[in-house]
C-alpha cells in the first residue's frame, strides 16, 4: 500500500507522551520540507495547551510558487481534540486519527514532490498536537475535548487561500455511521448541506474498491458548538470560517468507540483514508474533480438566497 509507511511513520512520531509541535517540525524538516514551509504556533488557554501546526506542499502552478496561471488550492484540515489524554489514559487515543492522517498526507506528498511527482496546486495541511487533552461526557461514549477554544483553533485551521476543504476527524463514538474504514460527507458550503460530490464518490471507490460509504450528516452537525444541541463531531466546522466547500473525511468503525479510547487506533483505516486525501488533492489541484456543481450552486442562491449569517450564529 502506497501510503502505508507514511501513516506508520506519523503513528511512531505521534505515539509519545513528550511529542509536541516543534518536534514535528524538526521531524518534517529532516525529511526535506523547507523549514519555510512549516509553522507551528503554541496556543494556550484555561484547560491546557496546543501546538498549532501549518505545512504547505507546494504545486507546479500553486500561489506559492508564484505562478501565473494559478493551480486550485486544497486545504486539509486535522481534526481533534487532542491525540493523547494523559495522564487519564495512558498513550495515543482514538482521537488522534484527524491528526495522523493530515501528517501522513503531507508527508507523501512532500515525499512525491522530492521524488518528481509534484501536483500542480498548493496543498495547505493544518492540525494541532496535544498528547495530553481533556476528555468530557458524551452518548453513547465518551470523547476528547479541545485544550483550548474550538473556534481558535477553527481560525488558524481554515487557510484563506484554500479553495476546497478536506476535514479529516474520528467519527466512531456514534452509532449513526458504522462502517470500519472510513466514510465521506455531503459537500457543505456557506451553510448548505449540498449533494455528495460525484467526483469524490469516483475517488472513494478507486481508492477503496468498495461503495462509497456516506456519513449522513445534518443541519445540527453543522450549526456552531455553541448552539447546545447533539453535533456526531466537530468535523464540519471549518464550514463556519470559509465560503470554500468543505467535505468531511470521517475515520469510521462497526462499533460506538470513544474518542479518549487508548489501543483503537487502524492503521489500515488510516491508510485507506490519508490515500483518498492524497488523490483529491491530485485531482482537485488538476481541475479533474470537484465539490459541487457551480450552476447547482447559482441556482440554489438564485432561488433560495444565502443562508449562512443563520446558521454561523453564535460563532465568534
Amino acid at each position: 500500500m502506497s501510503t502505508l509507511k507514511h501513516v506508520l511513520e506519523i503513528i511512531d512520531l505521534l505515539d509519545d507522551a513528550r511529542v509536541n509541535g516543534y518536534m514535528v517540525k524538526d521531524w518534517f524538516i529532516s525529511k526535506g520540507l523547507d523549514s519555510k514551509l512549516i509553522n507551528v504556533k503554541r496556543i494556550k488557554d484555561s484547560k491546557g495547551q496546543t501546538d498549532f501546526i501549518k505545512i504547505v506542499v507546494p504545486g507546479l502552478r500553486g500561489r506559492y510558487m508564484g505562478h501565473a496561471n494559478l493551480a486550485p488550492t486544497l486545504g486539509v484540515v486535522g481534526r481533534l481534540g487532542g491525540i493523547g489524554a494523559r495522564p487519564t489514559i495512558i498513550g495515543m487515543v482514538s482521537d488522534a486519527d484527524g491528526a495522523i492522517v493530515a501528517l501522513a498526507s503531507a508527508y507523501k506528498l512532500l515525499e512525491m514532490s522530492i521524488k518528481g511527482d509534484r501536483i500542480l496546486g498548493d496543498v495547505v495541511i493544518t492540525t494541532h498536537i496535544c498528547p495530553n487533552a481533556p476528555s468530557k461526557p458524551y452518548k453513547p461514549v465518551p470523547m476528547m475535548d479541545t485544550p483550548v477554544d474550538i473556534f481558535k483553533l477553527l481560525k488558524l485551521e481554515v487557510d484563506s487561500r484554500v479553495d476546497a476543504i478536506l476535514s479529516i476527524d474520528a467519527t466512531k463514538a456514534n452509532w449513526v455511521i458504522k462502517h470500519t474504514g472510513f466514510a465521506i460527507t455531503p459537500t457543505v458550503k456557506e451553510g448548505w448541506i449540498l449533494k455528495v460530490s460525484p467526483d469524490l464518490i469516483n475517488i472513494y471507490i478507486r481508492v477503496t474498491g468498495e461503495p462509497p460509504v456516506i456519513v449522513p450528516i445534518t443541519m445540527q452537525d453543522i450549526l456552531p458548538y455553541t448552539t447546545p444541541v447533539y453535533h456526531i463531531n466537530s468535523m464540519m466546522q471549518p464550514w463556519i470560517y470559509t465560503k470554500a466547500p468543505v467535505v468531511g473525511v470521517a475515520i469510521t468503525a462497526k462499533m460506538a468507540i470513544p474518542g479518549s479510547a487508548s489501543g483503537a487506533t487502524n492503521a489500515w483505516a488510516l491508510e485507506q483514508a490519508t490515500r483518498f486525501v492524497v488523490e483529491v488533492a491530485k485531482d482537485f489541484t488538476a481541475g479533474r474533480a470537484k465539490f459541487y456543481n457551480e450552476d447547482e450552486w447559482r441556482k440554489i442562491n438564485d432561488i433560495h438566497g444565502n443562508i449562512s449569517s443563520i446558521m454561523k450564529r453564535g460563532a465568534p
